[in-house]
């Protein structure tokens, strides 16, 4: 029966055409099973860096994921702190298809991105040990690690876990897990299942899922190194081609279920030069247009020796590092270079946000570490307007929800992010915090929250207008 409307005068009866449309609608997709869902649902997972949180509008949502740039830009890096990440936050399902070879020949730098993350177990534990006799696992992996050169066996393997893998819904507020109804899967799953969701949704097994964040997160590196089956010694001077083929092929039979199952694919690509090009572009990305166009989110990596923000100094002339006193050896000198983000492309969130990145090129024992997470909270609090001052000597800190406002400077903001518990207790209390805390664990939490998100968004049109007022 169509709904009906009171005009706003109580004294006539309308017929309601949008409640009646909406009703059907609901009516037809409940019947088809094609309900929809709101865009915002999703929990985005972490990155586990809060400025390419910021720039992802507040992590990993269900998508395709490009992260490009020249040599030497930690495009492989950036891959490992995400898969670390991911660990850290529980993502079920985490593989990572190595395909230049770089990761399984780096284990000790691996090591150290995992320590610098706030995993405190080895390589073995993480990616899994076999039996050299029987190949079955001693210790489960973790993190599923792929040493693989053909790009077709990549396509068909997230192809088929797509298919294996249960939908994931949100109705009316509560998530749901929805299997095929089908032998195997009423064998696992029929006794956690609620019968009344397929009278009232649909066909198919409806379990009650824990939460809406991601079921899976793929991460390839990189693109241009995944061979083409076709790719043979008769066609070497077509393997550009047959590689942009194997993108537009295999893209649509996995792109569109990424949604509806909860999953991200995070791969990396490179910049080339354009031999000779004398007009246009004098940079392009390999592996052919379709991949640009079915990315979500295509975040570009560019090494920069100029425009860092936060004021930096002391550059070595034959590095071209930054160096810092290191507040974990006594006598120890931290080396840094950064890295410039742009996205470029973002369906998910709002496009061509910037920011920067410094990597721990070498830490007070000589040993890199990956991303600096204290350039990392520094700058994040800085963007969020929470972080204020003129120079590494004198800035002032106004976080969010806390009643005092302390002056800080360079080496104790550092020391409380990268200092021990006790040494992060003494500066609380130096500030004046009668609670002691964690900053960076802070900060993550204001992301979770959606607070960082917004002050990000108002300290950026606060900034804007001065500029505009200058």
């Amino acid at each position: 029966m169509a709904r009906k409307r009171i005009s706003s005068d109580d004294s006539e009866v309308k017929f309601d055409y949008y409640g009646f449309l909406n009703e059907t609608l609901d009516e037809v997709s409940s019947r088809l099973n094609y309900d929809s869902d709101s865009l915002e649902a999703a929990t985005p997972v972490s990155t586990g860096l809060l400025i390419l949180d910021l720039l992802y509008g507040g992590g990993i949502r269900p998508g395709w994921y490009t992260h490009f740039g020249a040599e030497q830009s930690s495009k492989t890096t950036g891959t490992l702190v995400i898969a670390a990440s991911a660990l850290k936050q529980n993502v079920p399902f985490i593989s990572y298809s190595d395909f230049e070879g770089s990761s399984s020949n780096s284990v000790p730098y691996i090591q150290s991105i995992l320590k610098t993350v706030g995993i405190d177990k080895t390589v073995g534990q993480i990616f899994g040990t076999k039996d050299p006799d029987t190949g079955k696992w001693i210790t489960p992996p973790m993190i599923r690690f792929h040493p693989e050169s053909i790009g077709d066996n990549f396509f068909d393997f997230l192809s088929t876990v797509l298919r294996e893998l249960p939908d994931k819904r949100q109705i009316n507020g509560k998530w749901w897990l929805v299997y095929e109804d089908n032998k195997k899967n009423k064998s696992k799953v029929s006794e956690f299942a609620e019968p009344s969701m397929t009278k009232k949704y649909g066909k198919g097994l409806w379990v009650p899922a824990e939460n809406g964040e991601l079921q899976a997160i793929f991460i390839v590196d990189s693109y241009p190194a995944m061979n083409p089956k076709a790719n043979d010694e008769d066609e070497a001077d077509n393997s550009l081609a047959l590689q942009a083929r194997m993108f537009s092929k295999n893209l649509p039979r996995v792109k569109g279920r990424l949604m509806q199952k909860m999953v991200a694919v995070i791969g990396t690509n490179q910049l080339r030069a354009v031999p000779m090009a004398m007009f246009g572009p004098k940079e392009a990305e390999p592996c052919g247009v379709a991949l640009k166009y079915n990315s979500d989110v295509r975040c570009k990596f560019t090494p920069r020796q100029s425009g860092q923000p936060l004021w930096p100094k002391n550059f070595d002339k034959d590095t071209g590092w930054e160096l810092e006193k290191s507040v974990e050896y006594e006598k120890g000198i931290d080396g840094y270079r950064y890295i410039h983000l742009k996205t470029v492309k973002n369906k998910l969130s709002a496009p061509n946000r910037i920011g920067w990145l410094r990597i721990w090129a070498k830490d007070g024992s000589g040993n890199a570490r990956g991303y600096d997470p204290f350039f990392d909270t520094a700058y994040y609090l800085y963007l969020t307007g929470q972080l204020v001052g003129r120079g590494r000597k004198s800035m002032k800190l106004k976080l969010n929800n806390t009643d005092i406002e302390p002056a800080i400077d360079w080496p104790t903001l550092k020391l409380w992010v990268l200092g021990n518990n006790q040494q992060k207790k003494e500066v609380c209390a130096k500030l004046g915090y009668k609670k002691p805390f964690c900053l960076r664990k802070y900060c993550f939490s204001q992301m979770r929250r959606g607070i960082g998100e917004r002050l990000y968004v108002e300290h950026s049109q606060s900034s804007d207008v001065e500029e505009q007022e200058d």
